[in-house]
C-alpha cells in the first residue's frame, strides 16, 4: 500500500519563525458548519448533500489555526507570558487566492513588531496560509498583554470594548439578545 501525496508538503519558504505543516484541511462540512454559524450568504448551508467545490471558504475559517500559530510566536516573545492576561485587539485578512474545499494548509507566522508601552507588550504578528505550497490567506493579528494589570481587571470586558466593528463582542449571548455590555 502506498502512502497517498501530501499537497500541503510544499518546500517551506523562507523567513517564518513558526511554521506548521499541515496545520488544516479544509472539510466541507466544517465550511458548512461555519458558514451556517456565522451565517455565511455565500455558502448553501442549509442545502442537503455535498457542497459544491466551487463553494467559497469564509476567510475567517482560519481565525484558529492562524492564532495558533500566532500564539506559539507570543509565548517566544513574552517569556512567562500569561495568556489569561493576552487581550486580541485587531485583525485584518486578505485573501490572496480564494481557499477550496479539499485544501491542506501549512500556516506560517513571524513577529512584525513588539512595542512595549506603560508595561503593556502591543505585538503584530503576520501569518500566512499555504496551499500547495502557495500563499492564500494573509492575516495581520495585533494582541497586547499586560503582566502589570491588577488581577480584578476583566480582561474580556476590555476586549469587547476594543473589539473591530462588525466581529462582535465575546459575549455573544448578550449581543445577539439586543442587550448592552457593562
Amino acid at each position: 500500500m502506498t502512502t497517498p501525496a501530501n499537497p500541503s508538503r510544499a518546500p517551506r519558504p523562507e523567513g517564518w519563525e513558526i511554521w506548521h505543516d499541515d496545520a488544516y484541511e479544509v472539510a466541507a462540512e466544517v465550511v458548512r458548519g461555519f458558514a451556517r454559524a456565522v451565517r455565511d450568504p455565500h455558502v448553501p448551508f442549509g442545502a442537503r448533500g455535498v457542497l459544491p467545490a466551487d463553494t467559497p471558504v469564509p476567510v475567517t475559517l482560519l481565525a484558529a489555526p492562524m492564532f495558533d500559530a500566532a500564539s506559539a510566536l507570543v509565548s517566544r516573545t513574552i517569556p512567562q507570558c500569561n495568556l489569561s492576561r493576552i487581550v486580541h485587539a485587531a485583525q485584518q485578512f486578505r485573501v490572496v487566492r480564494p481557499l477550496r474545499i479539499g485544501q491542506r494548509l501549512a500556516v506560517g507566522a513571524r513577529l512584525a513588531s513588539h512595542v512595549v508601552k506603560a508595561n503593556t507588550d502591543i505585538i503584530v504578528i503576520e501569518v500566512t496560509a499555504y496551499a500547495d505550497g502557495v500563499p492564500h490567506v494573509e492575516a495581520v493579528i495585533t494582541i497586547a498583554h499586560s503582566a502589570a494589570a491588577a488581577p480584578d481587571v476583566d480582561l474580556d470586558a476590555v476586549a469587547d470594548r476594543i473589539m473591530l466593528a462588525g466581529t462582535g463582542p465575546s459575549d455573544s449571548d448578550t449581543y445577539t439578545a439586543g442587550g448592552t455590555l457593562a
